[in-house]
This record gives structure tokens, C-alpha cells and sequence, in this order.
């Protein structure tokens, strides 16, 4: 749910970051205000935005408190630490807050760099289920210089320039995330378009440029690259050819742009890694399955019911179809949801882990936190479903030992 400027007072502490950004924005107050951290003092500051007689200070303050909300959620959160993560100052402060709104309130008015890269961080997680995954075939080191960058700016700015005769102006920024990856935002022009607008008690129409916002993320360990861009096939098989030209300085075949496609036929055989007993799970269970004929004419989805007592659907398709399982035909395996269950507290029911895959490489393990990700992933790759080429994560090692993961896809269901 959106935060209104009002919410965030209402949530906020009446601290000296607060009484310092409505200081920044010019919010004159009595001098006998009391800035008391209570409700009533809360109420009062609601009060003397809504009524203060300067639009142009009022609009600005409402607008600067909604975009310090930004990242008041649990995935905002994370972007948060790990944009601070360097930061060790910055870093103390960002716990001692006393809440996600207070963090995100925090970063904006006293760290507006971090901040920035934070939104730029959650933007890319949050939209993955948009994103692409290519294997580059290639492990070289991004070369930050402002060359390299130029030349790979002006390579996009000629293709919407030619594409759609916008694109005059790009920015673009580079940033390390924490868990070794480095993630790109690349702002292009659109073309310009008339707004009717308030300014202040006033409607005009103003003119304006939308923002086209582009964003790749890339780990040199695999050769992994993630990229989210409107416009289908074309957009991303040129913004994985520029980056790879001008950031990496290697020259990719079209080929290896293309999406990585998961074997998910093990499935038909269940769900085993015994590493997952060692992790705390103390079943598994292949959940649900949807397989495609041969001609690509129909499609079958099953789902095991909670009567099935984790038993998985394979198990239970062999069961109801003993002369004509489709499994052991040469049906496709589009998808799958996979379960594991936790021990069952007393009086509870087996705290469950869904793990939800498609085909076409779209998974669901943004939803779970860095440990349980790496876990997961690691599973996916001991059954073979998941190479290490097909992962922006450095791969489990002889011993099971795994940096974070940072791969966060989203489930898009179908084939």
C-alpha cells in the first residue's frame, strides 16, 4: 500500500532528521513549536503542512516526504543495507532507526547518494519477473573508465535515436553491489510530450520528456548478465551487445543472447537431495507439474491436494494413469512447484518453502532471504535443473559452501 505524506508523519519520529529536512525546504515554524516525539506534535506538523501558505514549500515538502518513503518495505530494506554496506558510518545509523520508514526517511535526507543507489538496486529486484538472463560466454572484468562508458552510452543513444528519434540524452551509472555484482541504470530521453499540470494554485500545460529507464546487472565470476528493457528480443540483444562491446570489450554472438531454457524432465522422477535433510527439511515434495504434448496442442496441469501428505504429484500420476502416464511419453515439463517442509511445531502445520520454476528459466527465489536462496539454488543445481552458467550466484564448491545469492526471479507461470 502507497504511503501518503500524512502516513509517514504519522510513522516517522520527531527527530533532528526531520526537523532538518523541513529546515532544507525552507518550512518555516514559530519559534515556540514544540518538536516533543509524540503524537500530538505529529498531528500539529500534518496540520501546518496541509494550511501553509506557500504552495511552492508546501508541494515540495509532501513531494520530498512521498519519495523518502520509497524504500519503506522489506525489499527496499535490503537495498538499503547493501547500498550502505561500505558505508560504516552510515551503516550504524541505518540500524539504530527504528523502522523501515524511518530508514528509508533516514537515508534520504542525510545520504541522498546511497539512497539513490538503493532505489536504482530495488528497482532491479523488483522487476525481475521483466528481466532476461543471458550466458555471455565470457568472464571479463567491467571496465569502469568514463571511455568505455561514453562509448557504450552513445551506442544506445544511435539505437533509439534510429528506432524511435528520441534518445538524445543518456545517463547512465555503474554500481558494485555487495554481493559482487555490478548493476548498470541507464536513463534515456523520451521523446517530449505536453503535461497538464498544477504549479502551485495554478494549471498549466507543461512540457516535458518521460524517462526511459533501463537497468543490467553482471557478474564477471560466471559471465551472467541480467538485463530489463521494454521493447522484446531486439532491445535486449542490443543492450547485451553494448555492454559487452564497450564495457567488456569482447564482441558476443547473437547466440549467446538468447534466454537460458531449464531441463525440468528430472522432475518426473521427483525431488531428492539429501543435502536438504542436513539443511532442516524433512520432506520434499514435487507439488505440481504442467507438461505439454509433443505437437504442442494441450497442455495438463497436476496438483497433489494437501490429502497427498506430501507425496509428490509424479508419484501420484503413475498412480491414477498405471497404462498411459503421460510422464513416461514424451510430454514436456513447463513448469513445476516444488515444496519443502520444515518439522511441524506442536499444534502446527510442517512450515512449507514453494519453490516455483518454469522453462523458460523464471523462478520465484526473490521471495526468500539470501541463506535460504543460496540453499535453493543450490538444490536446483545438485538435480540438474540449473547450470552454473545459467546463474548470476558463484556456484556451490565440492563442500557445499556458497557465497550470497543474488539471483531474483520472478515465477512467470506457463511455457
Amino acid at each position: 500500500m502507497k504511503l501518503t505524506y500524512a502516513d509517514a508523519l504519522l510513522h516517522l519520529p520527531v527527530d533532528s532528521t526531520l526537523r532538518s529536512y523541513l529546515t532544507q525546504q525552507k518550512m518555516a515554524f514559530a519559534p515556540d513549536f514544540d518538536w516533543t516525539d509524540q503524537a500530538t506534535t505529529r498531528n500539529r506538523l500534518i496540520a501546518a503542512i496541509q494550511t501553509y501558505p506557500d504552495s511552492a514549500v508546501r508541494d515540495k515538502v509532501i513531494a520530498g516526504l512521498h519519495r523518502g518513503m520509497q524504500l519503506a518495505h522489506p525489499a527496499g530494506k535490503q537495498a538499503m543495507f547493501q547500498a550502505v554496506a561500505t558505508n560504516s558510518a552510515a551503516l550504524v545509523n541505518l540500524i539504530a532507526c527504528s523502522g523501515d520508514q524511518h530508514r528509508s526517511f533516514w537515508l534520504f535526507v542525510n545520504h541522498f547518494d546511497l539512497f539513490e543507489q538503493a532505489v536504482a538496486m530495488e528497482f532491479m529486484d523488483s522487476h525481475t519477473q521483466h528481466a532476461q538472463q543471458h550466458d555471455l560466454g565470457v568472464k571479463a572484468k567491467v571496465r569502469p573508465d568514463g571511455a568505455s562508458m561514453s562509448a557504450f552510452i552513445e551506442s544506445i543513444k544511435a539505437f533509439y535515436q534510429e528506432e524511435f528519434g528520441c534518445g538524445d540524452v543518456c545517463v547512465a551509472h555503474l554500481l558494485d553491489r555487495p554481493q559482487g555484482t555490478q548493476l548498470i541504470t541507464i536513463h534515456v530521453k523520451d521523446l517530449p510530450v505536453a503535461l497538464l499540470e498544477f504549479e502551485g494554485g495554478e494549471l498549466q500545460l507543461r512540457v516535458g520528456s518521460p524517462n526511459i529507464h533501463i537497468t543490467l546487472e553482471y557478474l564477471d565470476a560466471t559471465g551472467v548478465i541480467r538485463t530489463l528493457i521494454g521493447g522484446g528480443a531486439r532491445f535486449h540483444e542490443m543492450l547485451v551487445k553494448a555492454f559487452a562491446l564497450h564495457m567488456l570489450g569482447v564482441d558476443v554472438s547473437a547466440q549467446r543472447i538468447k534466454p537460458p531454457t531449464l531441463d525440468l524432465a528430472t522432475l518426473k522422477l521427483g525431488f531428492q537431495v539429501p543435502q536438504a535433510a542436513e539443511d532442516g527439511f524433512v520432506a520434499l515434495q514435487v507439488k505440481s507439474i504442467t507438461l505439454m504434448n509433443k505437437d504442442n496442442d494441450l497442455k495438463a496441469v497436476f496438483t497433489a491436494m494437501a490429502s497427498s501428505e506430501h507425496e509428490c504429484v509424479t508419484e501420484l500420476i503413475a498412480q491414477e494413469f498405471k497404462n498411459d502416464n503421460p510422464l513416461a511419453h514424451q510430454w514436456l515439463v513447463t513448469a513445476a512447484t516444488i515444496n519443502l517442509y520444515y518439522a511441524p511445531t506442536p499444534g502446527k502445520r510442517s512450515p512449507v518453502v514453494s519453490v516455483e520454476v518454469t522453462r523458460r528459466g523464471r523462478l520465484n527465489l526473490h521471495k526468500f532471504d539470501e541463506k535460504l536462496r543460496a540453499q535453493l539454488e543450490g538444490y536446483l543445481v545438485q538435480v540438474g535443473i540449473l547450470q552454473e552458467k545459467q546463474t548470476l550466484s558463484v556456484q556451490a564448491d565440492p563442500n557445499g559452501a556458497r557465497p550470497d545469492l543474488i539471483d531474483e526471479r520472478e515465477l512467470e507461470q506457463g511455457r
